[in-house]
């Protein structure tokens, strides 16, 4: 387990620890399969923060954001053991269409909401969801895939020249909780809209977040007309001003943030995290079997951070 900070919050957690009192932003990040190495440090933060009243602002994108939504919900760990078992049973035909996979993800979307559904997530005192999706325009808002792709492809290829291209293709949505006080200034480093995030959209707006370019059918008219998919286009990094006027900004990642090692990275069965490219190399039954053993293996993580001394394992940013 590897546990990097910045200047402040190094200084801070050296001098003092770290409590669920100083965090209070928590972001997730589009991973597609590999958020599944990061189980065991959510099943050990849903904990840690059940002793905070505060509020705590929950931001994702794609498979981030699914996994803040668990942590908004009113019985937190039933909805991240559903999202992790639903997630893992998914299967597909050998040549799924962007509309099956779609359906599929909707599935996964219903098993982490529950029987409750939307308002299980929106009502729950101090935790404030936020959710960013992207609005696609021109070619990659096309329903030809071959069109799609090549918007796609230019969109790559110039956002390598400079990030600023990418408003030549695409809006930045931010769909939050109206409680929400993340985003009091207004962010201009691309074209963004704002949307109150409510029982009627919730589903939908996982559901275009998490709709990987070209592959999933985006969704449409999830915040007026056009094609909204996945929150990463634009957000892949987070690249945001989120820094709160006290407390710190916490991001579990799967590389160099708090993090698995390398070596316990090397341990998991094929000595990688999941990914998406799983679905292609390996039989269903392959697939749900390695991805069980990572998640069990994941539980060294939970155990590491509940017994951590804090002051002594943290690092200074490695860049």
């Amino acid at each position: 387990m590897r546990v990097y900070a910045g200047e402040q919050a190094l200084q801070h957690v050296r001098a003092q620890g770290l409590s669920p009192f100083d965090i209070k932003v928590l972001l997730g990040a589009s991973s597609g399969p590999k958020w599944l190495v990061l189980h065991g440090i959510d099943c050990f933060l849903q904990q840690f923060f059940k002793a905070s009243e505060s509020d705590l602002e929950l931001l994702g994108t794609s498979a981030g954001a699914w996994r803040m939504a668990t942590y908004a919900h009113q019985n937190p760990e039933t909805a991240y053991r559903n999202l992790s078992e639903a997630y893992i049973e998914q299967t597909y035909s050998a040549k799924p269409s962007g509309k099956e996979i779609q359906e599929g993800c909707r599935k996964v979307i219903h098993q982490l909401l529950g029987e409750q559904g939307a308002e299980a997530v929106l009502a729950t005192k101090g935790r404030h969801l936020n959710v960013i999706a992207t609005q696609c325009h021109g070619l990659t808002a096309s329903k030809n895939k071959h069109l799609k792709s090549l918007g796609y492809g230019l969109a790559a290829i110039n956002n390598r020249c400079s990030r600023k291209t990418l408003a030549w293709q695409f809006s930045r949505i931010l769909i939050h909780d109206p409680r929400s006080q993340l985003f009091n200034r207004r962010l201009t480093d691309l074209p963004t809209r704002y949307a109150d995030l409510y029982s009627g959209n919730l589903e939908d707006t996982l559901l275009a977040t998490g709709a990987i370019p070209v592959i999933i059918d985006g969704v449409e008219g999830l915040a007026g007309e056009g094609v909204y998919q996945d929150g990463g286009i634009t957000d892949y990094a987070f690249d945001l001003p989120l820094l709160p006027k006290d407390g710190f900004v916490l991001f579990p990642h799967f590389a160099n943030i708090p993090v698995p090692s390398e070596e316990f990275v090397a341990s998991l069965p094929y000595k990688k995290i999941p990914d998406r490219h799983d679905f292609l190399n390996l039989s269903d039954q392959e697939r749900i079997s390695y991805w069980r053993k990572v998640v069990a293996q994941t539980e060294v993580l939970t155990d590491d951070l509940a017994t951590m001394h804090w002051q002594s394992r943290v690092e200074p940013l490695p860049w």
